[in-house]
């Protein structure tokens, strides 16, 4: 975990914070099959609704595979409605996307996937905003589990909003049809020390800074792309 005296400690895991305070959605961690189950739904009926399968393609409406027993789920909420989910797949691996691509993902072992993010059509928005807090709550998650480096199977959208956010993105092949989408595999870090996020959320301009210091949600809320969400 970074010291909080490093250059960049701190930066993202701040605004983190702040766009999940400032969020109306909360976020929990499934716990238990009733909740994964949710995950699994919320996966089948976004790829139903993005063209991406037919619902013939998940006859129980449940979108799951065999990573998805030892994953980490989280879900997004509106009120009492679920309305996004992403999984985090620990290591050892294989890892989903090493899998997907016959890559090893370095530093071996040391690597979280994330991935099987969904929005349903209901909660997208120009703005991005329920798939951002998702992510951030990702982040989070593998931050707490002491992870600095990630990797997973990302759409163009989604690889502009980590891009957006300041994470250092590595494209580790070519885009392949994945789960009826093109993607690419990519890995990123999480430890906050590193020049980008110094450059884009801690440089001498201040104008784009909230009043507390750090980052502004205004700036991380506006991403340029309007496809929202990533998918299963």
């Amino acid at each position: 975990m970074p010291s909080p005296a490093d250059p960049g400690a701190g930066l993202l895991d701040g605004l983190a914070a702040r766009l999940l305070a400032a969020s109306p959605y909360r976020f929990t961690v499934a716990d238990g099959p009733d909740d994964r189950s949710t995950a699994y739904r919320i996966r089948a009926t976004a790829s139903i609704e993005a063209g991406w399968a037919a619902p013939d393609a998940f006859p129980d409406g449940m979108e799951r595979d065999g990573f998805d027993a030892a994953a980490v789920h989280v879900l997004g909420w509106d009120g009492a409605d679920p309305v996004c989910t992403g999984r985090l797949v620990l290591p050892p691996g294989p890892l989903p996307t090493e899998v997907a691509t016959g890559l090893v993902v370095e530093p071996q072992g040391r690597v979280v996937d994330v991935g099987r993010m969904a929005v349903l059509r209901s909660h997208q928005t120009f703005g991005h905003g329920v798939f951002l807090v998702l992510l951030c709550r990702l982040y989070r998650e593998a931050r707490a589990a002491g992870f600095e480096f990630a990797c997973g199977m990302m759409a163009p959208p989604a690889r502009s909003l980590v891009d957006r956010l300041g994470l250092r993105l590595e494209q580790l092949g070519p885009e392949r049809v994945h789960h009826g989408q093109l993607r690419a595999p990519v890995r990123f870090v999480l430890a906050s020390n590193v020049a980008p996020l110094v450059d884009r959320w801690g440089g001498a301009d201040h104008g784009g800074r909230d009043q507390g210091g750090g980052p502004s949600t205004r700036q991380a809320l506006t991403p340029p792309n309007p496809k929202e969400f990533d998918s299963p």
